[in-house]
């Protein structure tokens, strides 16, 4: 039977407190970011201009994000607070609802067809409050007027959804699984990986066989020296930043502490041969770089700007999440400005205020059997 719908990695990587430090020594930025800043009667380059104009992207997409997550805490919290103990008002009155029905059904004042209506309320009414709200008194009101109990229309549900999962990593992957696979994501995920890494290395395999061309040996070639030059800007940076930040000659206690952590992090960035993330540190510490930041050359600017575009792309992924992804339906439901906030919880609101009232009006209404007989001539299954 169709069921009835129910109507209802920062840049920064310093603490508060060494950012007020620093803050005190030197005047705030603007950007999260170091700029290339134009000298006296030297215009910038065409390739320090891209540099300037990724960076403020970057910063607005961070500013943008951080907002949003801002707003979802915020939301999260009223929703916690304003919207919770209303729902679970509204559960307890359902389950009154379905409780009446139930002792309604019992009466000999119905007829065959209407009984039938009846069980088929409630069977849908107790579905949705045991699988929405866990509400687990309600699986003998279901199985009283179900054909199969809840618990076996939840294995048959579990079984189709298996079936869809392996029908899906077949035909869009390639990737064959059992279905008692299905039980053990650990066990899954190894056994996709083993399957994925098996066909990379038969793909490698055939192209290893074939005649490479000029143009793809070049290519190859390209892509091997942009390896090292990456490598070699990141001993480059991780020079700079050692000379910049190493604790031993520092006097004050305070400083030295925050250049040790700042260290730690320099130092793991270097071990796993992180330049994007060398690069981070260095424009975390941009009070001290922006001084020779115009000095850089074309080279390492370019692998600058590469990596500017990289992190730029994922920030727009993750911005895209929140229309796309789990949180959207609940952003969409409760965000905007705080006007638009208050009213959209307002709102809400009165309308769980509004069902809750509707649903005493019929649960007295309805312990007249004539009243529920009419009810039941317009319910449509």
């Amino acid at each position: 039977m169709q069921r009835v719908e129910n109507q209802q990695k920062p840049i920064c990587f310093i603490s508060d407190k060494r950012l007020f430090a620093m803050a005190k020594a030197k005047p705030a930025q603007e950007s999260l970011l170091p700029q290339i800043q134009q000298k006296e009667k030297t215009a910038l380059s065409k390739l320090q201009q891209q540099f300037n104009s990724k960076v403020k992207k970057i910063d607005k997409l961070k500013a943008d994000l951080a907002e949003r997550v801002r707003v979802l805490d915020e939301i999260r919290a009223r929703v916690q607070q304003e919207i919770h103990p209303l729902v679970q008002e509204l559960v307890q009155k359902r389950v009154e609802y379905v409780k009446m029905l139930d002792q309604m059904c019992g009466l000999g004042f119905f007829r065959k067809k209407e009984k039938e209506k009846l069980g088929y309320l409630i069977e849908d009414l107790s579905y949705s409050l045991i699988h929405n709200f866990g509400v687990e008194e309600m699986k003998a009101y279901f199985d009283k007027y179900a054909d199969i109990t809840f618990d076996e229309e939840e294995e048959l549900a579990d079984a189709e959804a298996k079936e869809m999962t392996q029908s899906l990593l077949k035909n869009m992957l390639g990737l064959d699984v059992d279905l008692k696979d299905l039980d053990d994501f650990g066990t899954l995920q190894e056994k996709l990986e083993r399957q994925m890494r098996a066909e990379q290395e038969h793909r490698e395999a055939q192209r290893a066989t074939r005649q490479k061309s000029k143009a793809q040996l070049a290519k190859e070639a390209k892509a091997k020296a942009e390896l090292q030059n990456i490598s070699k800007a990141t001993r480059r940076l991780y020079t700079d930043l050692v000379k910049l930040l190493h604790p031993d000659k520092e006097q004050d206690p305070a400083a030295k502490a925050w250049k040790e952590e700042a260290m730690k992090q320099v130092t793991t960035a270097y071990n796993q041969d992180d330049f994007f993330e060398l690069l981070r540190l260095q424009m975390a510490f941009m009070h001290e770089q922006e001084l020779h930041l115009d000095r850089i050359p074309e080279e390492q600017l370019k692998y600058y700007v590469k990596l500017l575009n990289d992190q730029i792309r994922d920030l727009q992924e993750e911005h895209s999440s929140y229309f796309y992804g789990p949180d959207a339906r609940l952003f969409y439901k409760f965000g905007g400005t705080p006007k638009q906030m208050d009213a959209k919880f307002l709102r809400a609101k009165k309308e769980i205020q509004a069902e809750m009232k509707q649903l005493q009006y019929d649960i007295t209404d309805f312990k007249d059997p004539k009243f529920l007989r009419e009810y039941l001539k317009d319910l449509k299954f």
